[in-house]
C-alpha cells in the first residue's frame, strides 16, 4: 500500500535501548565495562548518522537518558526514559506521540550511514508501512510508518510478523550497514573495521591491539 508522503517531508526517528545490564548478552565472554562500551559507541555512532540526515526532525532515545550515549547537544535529540522497560513494542508504543512519519532504527547498527538513512526515508515515504530486514532475513533492523502509531513486531522473527502484517520490505543494494546488526561477536568481527562509525572504531582498535 501506498500513502501519500513526500520523500522530503520531515521524520521523528525512535531508537528503543535496553538498560545497560541487559543489553548485548550475546556478545558472548567479554568484560563487563567493555560491553558497555560497545552499547554506548554503535548507538552513539547511529546518532550521529541521523544528525547528519537533514529531513529528520527529532531523534528520541527510548529507554534510556541520551546523555548516557552521546555528548551532542543537538535540540533534536531527547530521551524516554523507562524505569523498568516492559519489552521493545510496548515501551515504543508508550514513547511514540502524534507524528505522522515514524522511523525506528535498532542501535545495533555500527557501520550504517547517513545516505543509507536518506535512502530508507526516501523508499518509506511511498509506503504505510515498511521495514529493512537484517543480514539474516530475520530480524528487522529499520521500521517506518507514514500512518502514525502502529503495532511493530520487533523479536523473534520479527521480518516474519512484519511480513505477515503487510509491511513492504525495502531493499537496495546500498542498504550494507542499515541490515548489518551485531548481535554477537561474531557479527562485530564480520564487518570491515574500516567501516565502523567512529566511536565503535576506536573502540575496537584499542581492544584489538591490547
Amino acid at each position: 500500500m501506498t500513502s501519500a508522503s513526500k520523500p522530503n517531508e520531515q521524520w521523528s526517528v525512535f531508537l528503543p535501548l535496553k538498560h545497560f545490564s541487559a543489553g548485548k548478552t550475546r556478545l558472548g565472554n567479554i568484560p563487563a565495562d567493555f560491553r558497555v562500551s560497545l552499547i554506548k559507541a554503535m548507538a552513539s555512532d547511529l546518532i550521529d548518522a541521523l544528525l547528519q540526515v537533514p529531513n529528520i526532525a527529532s531523534i528520541t532515545v527510548v529507554g534510556i537518558d541520551h546523555r548516557l550515549l552521546t555528548t551532542a547537544a543537538n535540540p533534536r535529540l531527547s530521551s524516554y526514559p523507562i524505569a523498568e522497560p516492559l519489552n521493545i513494542n510496548s515501551d515504543l508504543h508508550f514513547a511514540i506521540g502524534e507524528e505522522n512519519n515514524i522511523a525506528i532504527f535498532l542501535p545495533d547498527l555500527p557501520s550504517i550511514s547517513a545516505q543509507e538513512i536518506s535512502l530508507a526515508l526516501e523508499m518509506a515515504a511511498s509506503h504505510k508501512t515498511s521495514f529493512i530486514a537484517d543480514q539474516n532475513e530475520i530480524g528487522t533492523t529499520a521500521f517506518f510508518s507514514t500512518v502514525g502509531k502502529v503495532a511493530t513486531h520487533f523479536g523473534l522473527n520479527s521480518a516474519v510478523a512484519h511480513r505477515g502484517a503487510s509491511a513492504a520490505e525495502l531493499t537496495d543494494p546500498e542498504f550494507r550497514g542499515i541490515k548489518a546488526d551485531c548481535d554477537d561477536w561474531s557479527d562485530l568481527l564480520a564487518i570491515d573495521i574500516g567501516n565502523l562509525g567512529h566511536s565503535t572504531r576506536a573502540l575496537m582498535e584499542h581492544h584489538l591491539q591490547n
